[in-house]
C-alpha cells in the first residue's frame, strides 16, 4: 500500500515532506520589549527550516519597547495551533485572553519558551509551579517574592524544565533560540544560522549573580541622566530587505544609554517578512546608525565609542550581556 502511494505521488509530480515546526512568537500593542521579539523570530525565520509569526489578539500594530517603533502582527491567536509558544517580555505581563490562549496551547502540548521577564506571563498562569526557571536578573528577587512556587536560578542563560523553557535578560533570547533551533531543526542547521547571523554558537553557562547594581551602573546611569538635557536622538537606519536581528540589538541597545533615544528611520519589510512601522511623526535624528550587526557585544562597541566604556558596560548590565563583565 505505501509503495502504491508513494508511485501515485511520483506520477502526480510530487514527494512526501514533513511539515516545518510552527512557532507563534507573542505581542502585545502595548508593549513588547525589542529584542526579546525580535531575536527568536531572526533566528528561527533564518534558519529555513521553521514556520514562525508573530501572534497576538488583534492585528493592532505592536508598540516596541525600547525605541520608537512598530511591528506588524501576523495572525491572531485564532489562526494557530503552533508547536512551539515564545513568551517575550510584556506589558502588562498578565492579559486574560493571551493567559487563557496560552494555557489552553500548553494543555494539548505545545511547547512553552519565556524570554527575559516573560517569565512573569508563564508564573502568573502557573506554568512555571514546581520547575526550575529563570528570568531577568532584575527581576529574580520581585518574582521569587511574588512566586514562590518556582525555583528560580541565575546561573544559567536559559533553563529548560520538561515542556518549558525560560531565559534569563534581553540578549539571552539570541543564544536561547539557537538552542530551540538545534532542538527543532539540528546541530548543523543551527551552527550555519549562527554563522550567517555573524553570531556565536550557544553557551548556556551564565554567572548571573555578576550583574546587580553597584557604584559602576550608578555612576554611570547618573552621568546618562545629567546629560539627559543633551540627549541625542539617533535614528537606526532601515529599508526594505533590513536585517531583523541586527535591528532588534541596535534600536534596542541605542535606546538604553540614558544618553539617546532611538527610532526607526522608516517603515519597511525585513528580509524574513517581519513588518516594521516607523514613528508616525519622525525625530530628527541627531545621529544616523546603521543596522550592521546582531552581536549585541559590537553594537556595544559601537555605544562606547560614542559614549564611552562605562555607558556601554550600563547598557549591557540592563540588556544582561557578558560585556557587563569586561573593564
Amino acid at each position: 500500500m505505501l509503495r502504491l502511494f508513494l508511485l501515485l505521488l511520483v506520477l502526480a509530480g510530487g514527494s512526501p515532506t514533513l511539515a516545518r515546526p510552527l512557532v507563534a512568537i507573542l505581542a502585545e500593542p502595548r508593549g513588547t520589549e525589542t529584542t526579546d521579539l525580535i531575536a527568536p523570530y531572526a533566528v528561527l525565520a533564518e534558519s529555513g527550516a521553521i514556520d514562525v509569526r508573530i501572534v497576538a489578539a488583534g492585528m493592532t500594530p505592536i508598540r516596541l519597547m525600547p525605541g520608537q517603533a512598530f511591528v506588524r502582527p501576523q495572525a491572531t491567536y485564532a489562526d494557530l495551533r503552533p508547536d512551539v509558544i515564545v513568551v517575550p517580555f510584556m506589558m502588562p505581563a498578565a492579559d486574560p485572553a493571551r493567559e487563557a490562549w496560552l494555557k489552553a496551547q500548553a494543555a494539548r502540548g505545545a511547547r512553552i519558551v519565556s524570554i527575559c521577564a516573560g517569565a512573569e506571563t508563564l508564573a502568573h498562569a502557573g506554568l512555571l509551579d514546581g520547575r526550575d526557571a529563570t528570568t531577568h536578573w532584575f527581576e529574580l528577587g520581585r518574582l521569587a517574592k511574588a512566586y514562590p512556587q518556582v525555583r528560580w536560578r541565575r546561573d544559567r542563560r536559559w533553563i529548560v524544565d520538561g515542556n518549558v523553557t525560560t531565559t534569563a535578560g534581553v540578549t539571552a533570547s539570541i543564544p536561547a533560540s539557537l538552542a530551540l533551533l538545534r532542538d527543532l531543526a539540528g546541530e548543523d542547521t543551527m551552527r550555519a544560522t549562527a554563522a550567517r547571523l555573524g553570531v556565536p554558537p550557544p553557551v548556556q553557562a551564565h554567572d548571573g549573580a555578576a550583574f546587580r547594581v553597584n557604584g559602576d551602573a550608578v555612576m554611570a546611569g547618573l552621568s546618562g541622566w545629567a546629560n539627559a538635557w543633551r540627549s541625542q536622538t539617533v535614528a537606526v537606519k532601515i529599508a526594505d530587505g533590513f536585517d531583523d536581528l541586527a535591528f532588534a540589538t541596535t534600536l534596542d541597545a541605542w535606546s538604553r544609554t540614558n544618553r539617546s533615544e532611538a527610532f526607526a528611520s522608516a517603515s519597511a519589510v525585513s528580509r524574513h517578512g517581519l513588518a516594521v512601522i516607523a514613528p508616525e511623526k519622525l525625530p530628527r535624528a541627531g545621529r544616523m546608525v546603521k543596522a550592521l550587526t546582531g552581536d549585541p557585544a559590537l553594537v556595544l562597541e559601537d555605544i562606547a565609542s560614542a559614549y564611552g566604556k562605562p555607558t556601554a558596560r550600563y547598557v549591557a548590565l540592563t540588556l544582561e550581556h557578558p560585556y557587563w563583565l569586561t573593564k
